[in-house]
């Protein structure tokens, strides 16, 4: 990993964790609204036809609760934010889900057909397994937590595998903003932050994981994309300049560049993609 170094700090602005959207397939919107339902206890908070980019035939959306949306657009042009890489290598982000019993979702899933992964510790201590959403294999992360009494999955963190966890959170924390919370490289992890939008004194929390020497390097753009906001519009476009000013590698900006919703995605040295917005 090579860090660019570079006096204009404050050009990078305050990003806010802001939720996600899941990319789905048109034709398999209503049914993947379905499978959420039934498998993670999400409720249709709106639904609405919707416009992500000035260059799109059709889209839909749904809300889903917990700042998440499916995302659906016809086009006959591949757009500079909203696309998705199928059938090829899980990238190495992982959104998490938190659940008050994981041993009865994943006997749940398992007796339902859902591809899933063996219960397994992940960096930080947790527990964890790992799902294949709808019938487009979107993968998802379980994680436990005994606190929550209430069914469903409740948001928890976003983890990302890098090859150097020195070299990693240096670069997020310049680049992206965030603070450190907990260095536990010694145990294979980092624990990072950003302040969560909606909330005054929330912090997400974003842990970046040492990953196995065979791993795949390189640029993947997955159907999950965790959002972030940066909530002054000439604040965002001042900062997709300063990446690309520095040699950070980023999509051109999608949406609806003279008013309204605008979105760009950039990667770090390992090819993990980050999504930025404001609107």
């Amino acid at each position: 990993m090579t860090l660019i170094q570079t006096e204009k700090r404050n050009a990078v602005p305050e990003l806010f964790y802001d939720g996600g959207e899941i990319d789905i397939l048109w034709d398999n919107h209503d049914q993947a609204i379905a499978w959420y339902e039934t498998f993670m206890g999400w409720e249709v908070k709106r639904k609405e036809s919707w416009w992500p980019d000035e260059r799109v035939q059709s889209g839909k959306m749904a809300h889903l609760g917990y700042g998440t949306w499916l995302n659906s657009v016809l086009t006959m042009q591949q757009l500079p934010f909203h696309y998705a890489q199928r059938g090829s290598i899980d990238p190495h982000i992982r959104w998490c889900w938190r659940t008050g019993n994981l041993q009865k979702s994943h006997a749940f899933f398992n007796e339902s057909g859902v591809r899933i992964t063996e219960i397994y510790f992940g960096p930080d201590g947790r527990q964890y397994f790992d799902f294949w959403a709808t019938t487009e294999g979107t993968r998802l992360t379980a994680e436990a937590d005994d606190t929550i009494k209430s069914n469903g999955f409740k948001p928890s963190c976003t983890r990302i595998g890098v090859s150097d966890l020195r070299l990693a959170s240096k670069w997020y924390s310049e680049f992206v903003g965030m603070r450190l919370v907990e260095d536990h490289s010694e145990e294979g992890y980092v624990l990072m932050s950003l302040n969560e939008n909606h909330s005054k004194t929330g912090r997400s929390i974003w842990i970046l994981e040492k990953l196995p020497s065979n791993s795949y390097k390189g640029k993947i753009d997955g159907a999950i994309r965790p959002l972030t906001l940066i909530k002054k519009r000439e604040d965002f476009f001042a900062y997709h300049q300063f990446l690309r000013d520095n040699g950070v590698e980023c999509g051109d900006v999608g949406g609806f560049l003279q008013k309204g919703r605008v979105l760009f995605h950039f990667y770090d040295a390992d090819g993990n993609r980050f999504n930025v917005s404001h609107c």
